[in-house]
């Protein structure tokens, strides 16, 4: 029987919290500089100022590590739509905005973003839930949904249109995160997008 790391949502103590958001941070700023041969465990607690031993309390490998930190910058996405939703005539118009602000964001960091999806893609399988879901789903590209809502298009529409453009945005990410120019696949994404919701 393998062992399987699991995405956990758990409640922790404002110090561990705390811990936890400062490995996050350190992981970011150490695969920004240096890619995904940057960051190790060991690594991580040294540039974070917390032992060994508390930083694998909080993550059993570099690839859950990068993985924690992928679902952290998701959220801070969802986070950032909701404060300043995007402006557009259109809920696909809107929705473009987001997929190239995002999309910039992960061209200006590359050896961020290719640290980021190499350990999503070593880790993916052992952190699927009961239903074989593995992240970047429509629960967590949730800001997608919500941007085209309240259009004209049924909430079937709608489901079905998030689900394909979470797929394909999370191709668009690894995309850029390999060298693809982000506005091109900004503009296929945004092609897709009105494509899908006419």
């Amino acid at each position: 029987m393998t062992s399987r790391h699991r995405v956990v949502q758990r409640v922790l103590s404002p110090a561990r919290a705390a811990t936890r958001e400062k490995l996050i941070a350190t992981v970011i700023d150490l695969a920004t500089e240096g890619g995904y041969d940057a960051v190790g465990i060991r690594q991580v607690a040294a540039a974070a100022g917390v032992s060994v031993p508390t930083a694998y309390q909080h993550a059993s490998s570099k690839d859950q590590l990068l993985m924690e930190a992928l679902m952290s910058l998701g959220e801070r996405s969802t986070e950032a739509f909701r404060a300043r939703p995007p402006q557009g005539a259109t809920p696909a118009d809107r929705l473009g905005v987001v997929f190239a602000r995002i999309l910039r964001e992960a061209g200006e960091k590359p050896l961020l973003y290719q640290a980021l999806y190499r350990g999503y893609v070593a880790s993916a399988p052992d952190w699927a839930d009961e239903d074989g879901v593995v992240g970047f789903g429509p629960e967590q590209a949730a800001w997608i949904g919500e941007t085209l809502a309240g259009s004209e298009h049924s909430p079937e529409q709608i489901a079905s249109a998030t689900r394909m453009l979470s797929m394909m945005f999370l191709g668009a990410m690894i995309g850029v995160a390999s060298g693809r120019n982000p506005e091109e696949v900004s503009q296929i994404l945004a092609e897709a997008t009105a494509r899908l919701l006419p």
